[in-house]
């Protein structure tokens, strides 16, 4: 047994694909709709029997591990140890060493970047209560103490001697200056090292695993007349089109609400929050992302959208819309009165809920918004604007949609639908003759055997014949496929029938699908999940001789063809013994056609 395979013993698929996935059954499979790519169909489907799961849409595949890893943007180890510590599993002795070998140094390192931060803003948080300036300016913010201490809102001092004080108090918990340079806390000065974080309210950031990984710096003395904010640069650990602020304390409220709230900063996330609405989060400090959308998708259902009136808030709300159709979310902006943010618009007594159930449709504000006005523009202004409406609502894979929002957009531009519509199949046109071209320019990624081309049902029955005898597995025993039958199979069938009876000599009958499954690479993975759950094992199981015989009569005369050559070449070389082992074995074979009705 492996540490992949300890893992997947210990912890079910289902309770872990299930804290993100709305999962319903389906006989004996569970499905629901796939979080990696915009669906709104139960495409994604997961087996506990076999501990394996299949998307039918993006054909997304492979074990709990795989799952993790894709979902969390780790490699199998670092997902396997994520399982282990969020399921708190005790791993044996034996398996400590692979957990901490091939990646120890790279992993080591990022421990450290992590450690090093939250040290910094446990420190920081500390430091906000020695300072009651600093805490005077965030209650006269109206965030309270108690959502100061959730968010662990934090303050650096100024000065070197605060720079010193920092190194002095870290170096006991053996933290030391090569740390906080790594992490971008400190930067190199003239002489001695500085912080951009000096006099700046932090605001600690956290992945989503709950870790801490960066943070934003607010100015809020007089006088200071730097960038307003200030964030931690790119790192391994931080990357700001993947992270979202607030995120880990609010993922249980969306999950229980099914909607999130999106806001532009920290304080309005956090005012949000101190409000009631816990299901809020913000990017930070850059636009939304497809990475920040799918993420989302993956634990609601519904977005709203509290972005500032300004120019930069309306250009971010119209990427949204350009976006929006790539992940399973439905998305809705609340526009706030004039001069008004999330934040300043709840501390003046502002009924959100009011707003919230008011909201636009994205799609509707994003033509509302590009075609106000349309007919006072020049005509390039015109043409332009009506081809980047009608190029989004292209991207919607639902014809009656499609003409819903071209009348909408109809009405609002003053223009007549047929325009719309003859520009959306110009569009649709263009776009289809360049994915054209750019198929001619792709090398196909299968080769397909003249087998496989010449018998349209042939790659049917390889399927159901391997996962008859995947059914084998499962069930502790390995079917044999006759060795004069192979030569017929696909290459990818004959290498797969090769690495199925290596793997099995070296294991015992209690082995699973699943462990078999962790023995192949890549290249035959994803075929073989799509198989194991595309066609169901037992049944395949107990049809295996007839399936095999089914494909033996699609492949007789090409049987007969070859035995026959077989024999005039023994004959030839006057190879008697030869002879009767092709004669045996073509009589043996032809008989079991025979007492099935196959041949005569």
């Amino acid at each position: 047994m492996s540490l992949f395979n300890f893992i997947k013993q210990q912890v079910p698929i289902l309770d872990v694909i299930g804290e993100s996935v709305n999962l319903k059954p389906a006989g004996s499979y569970w499905k629901g709709s796939c979080i990696f790519h915009a669906e709104k169909d139960a495409s994604f489907t997961v087996s506990p029997e076999k501990q394996i799961y299949y998307c039918f849409g993006c054909h997304a595949s492979g074990d709990v591990i795989s799952f993790i890893a894709k979902l969390e943007n780790l490699n199998q180890l670092e997902a396997a140890q994520l399982l282990v510590d969020r399921y708190q599993l005790t791993v044996p002795a034996e398996f400590t060493k692979q957990m901490h070998s091939s990646t120890a140094e790279e992993k080591d390192a990022k421990e450290r970047y992590f450690q090093t931060c939250k040290a910094f803003a446990l420190w920081t948080h500390k430091q906000l209560f020695s300072h009651q300036f600093a805490i005077d300016y965030l209650l006269q913010r109206s965030i309270s103490l108690e959502t100061i201490k959730a968010f662990e809102i934090g303050y650096f001092p100024g000065g070197q001697h605060m720079i010193a004080r920092l190194q002095k108090d870290l170096q006991p918990e053996g933290f030391l200056l090569k740390d906080l340079y790594d992490v971008g806390i400190f930067a190199e000065g003239k002489g001695a090292p500085y912080s951009p974080f000096e006099e700046r309210i932090i605001f600690p950031i956290k992945d989503t695993q709950g870790r801490h990984c960066g943070f934003g710096g607010r100015i809020f003395r007089t006088g200071d007349e730097r960038a307003k904010y200030y964030n931690s640069k790119e790192a391994d650990g931080f990357e700001k089109g993947k992270i979202l602020f607030g995120f880990t304390a609010a993922k249980k409220a969306i999950q229980s609400e099914e909607s999130v709230f999106l806001v532009e900063g920290y304080i309005d996330c956090i005012m949000m929050a101190q409000y009631g609405f816990t299901n809020t989060v913000a990017t930070l400090g850059t636009a939304c992302t497809i990475d920040h959308l799918k993420q989302l998708s993956r634990h609601a259902h519904t977005l709203y959208v509290l972005y500032d009136g300004d120019q930069a808030g309306q250009k971010a709300m119209l990427r949204l819309a350009e976006l929006c159709w790539e992940v399973n979310l439905e998305m809705y902006v609340i526009t706030l009165p004039a001069k008004h943010d999330p934040a300043s618009f709840l501390i003046d007594g502002g009924d959100l809920n009011t707003y919230k159930n008011n909201a636009i449709e994205i799609m509707h504000y994003f033509i509302n918004s590009l075609g106000a006005n349309f007919l006072t523009k020049p005509l390039a202004q015109k043409m332009s604007s009506a081809e980047k409406i009608v190029a989004t609502i292209a991207k919607i894979n639902n014809s009656f949609k499609q003409d819903v929002l071209l009348h909408h957009a109809a009405a609002v531009m003053q223009m007549p639908f047929d325009s719309l519509k003859a520009l959306l199949g110009t569009l649709n046109r263009k776009k289809a003759q360049k994915i054209q071209f750019e198929n001619k320019e792709k090398i196909p990624p299968v080769i397909v055997t003249p087998t496989e081309s010449e018998e349209p049902d042939n790659q049917l029955l390889e399927e159901k014949i391997f996962s008859g005898i995947l059914g084998g597995i499962a069930a502790g025993r390995l079917l044999h496929v006759p060795n004069d039958v192979r030569p017929y199979f696909s290459s990818r069938m004959q290498s797969l029938l090769q690495l199925v009876e290596q793997w099995h000599s070296h294991h015992d009958g209690s082995s699973s699908v699943s462990e078999l499954l962790a023995s192949f690479e890549a290249i035959h993975k994803d075929w073989v999940v799509r198989v194991a759950m595309q066609h169901n094992t037992q049944t395949c199981l107990e049809l295996f001789d007839r399936l095999l015989d089914r494909f033996c009569k699609v492949h007789w005369q090409r049987i007969v063809k070859d035995i026959k050559q077989q024999l005039v070449k023994a004959k030839q070389e006057n190879d008697i013994q030869t002879m009767n082992d092709v004669l045996e074995r073509f009589s043996h074979l032809k008989q079991g056609m025979m007492q099935r009705g196959l041949v005569r």
